[in-house]
């Protein structure tokens, strides 16, 4: 199945999110993701740290997404990661990950304990803006992390590029679509997704607003690949999905 999906795309296809070091209930090293990346055919994966590094020790776990990519600079690119409860020093802990070479902004309401649409995020949200990188966040928890809150970051950082995580999933992916309505900022990532909610983007005609991302190691990227492949049979769409609408999101700053 890698070599049928890997040909799918001219550069090869790209994982938008997946996660590193160990969490409260999930373990992933880079030799694990980059197993997980070749059985599914995967070249280039977008990486950030787990629970407590998105919680407290945010430098810890930007330094652990720096090593992995000085490693592997063809295949991995990473995101930063900072607390905005920390204050002053959440926003200058981003700009030295991304002065230091990391490629986007991660957030985690959940787990760092927040409303997504919260101003608290705005220092963050500016060093984004700053150095002209993408900012990832998961949706569809209730009260925290829905769709319409990322959509309100969107429109108040209009120079920013939002990844919308889970695309809503589960509860709110009928607002996911909707949402894209209000900001052309934002796209679609898969993971937590299913075949579903990929003929209902397909169907509202967001495919150009989709991206694939696996999640892992929460799912395992070939079957996440496979479900897609099932919706998404147009070779046109795949190439968008998979890699093509990603690297634009990136500004063509993911490794080639």
């Amino acid at each position: 199945m890698a070599s049928e999906v890997g040909s799918e795309t001219r550069t090869g296809i790209i994982d938008a999110h997946v996660r590193i070091g160990t969490g409260v209930h999930l373990r992933q090293d880079v030799d694990a993701l980059l197993r997980a990346m070749d059985e599914a055919g995967v070249s280039v994966a977008v990486a950030c740290p787990m629970d407590r590094h998105f919680a407290v020790a945010n430098r810890e776990g930007n330094e652990l997404v720096l090593k992995a990519v000085a490693a592997h600079t063809d295949r991995l690119a990473g995101m930063a990661v900072a607390n905005p409860w920390f204050g002053p020093a959440a926003a200058e802990e981003v700009r030295r990950a991304l002065e230091r070479g990391l490629l986007g902004v991660a957030l985690d309401p959940t787990v760092q304990g927040f409303r997504l649409s919260d101003h608290l995020l705005d220092p963050l949200l500016q060093a984004a803006a700053d150095f002209r990188v993408p900012v990832y966040a998961p949706t569809g928890t209730a009260g925290l992390a829905e769709p319409f809150h990322l959509i309100e970051l969107a429109r108040r950082f209009p120079g920013v590029s939002f990844i919308m995580g889970h695309g809503g999933a589960s509860d709110y992916y009928n607002d996911a679509v909707r949402g894209l309505e209000f900001a052309s900022n934002v796209w679609l990532e898969t993971s937590r997704n299913g075949p579903a909610n990929y003929a209902l983007w397909k169907r509202s005609g967001v495919t150009d607003r989709v991206v694939f991302g696996s999640g892992a190691p929460e799912y395992i990227p070939a079957v996440e690949l496979e479900n897609l492949r099932d919706v998404f049979t147009e070779p046109a769409d795949r190439e968008k999905i998979c890699g093509g609408t990603i690297r634009q999101v990136f500004r063509g700053r993911l490794p080639a």
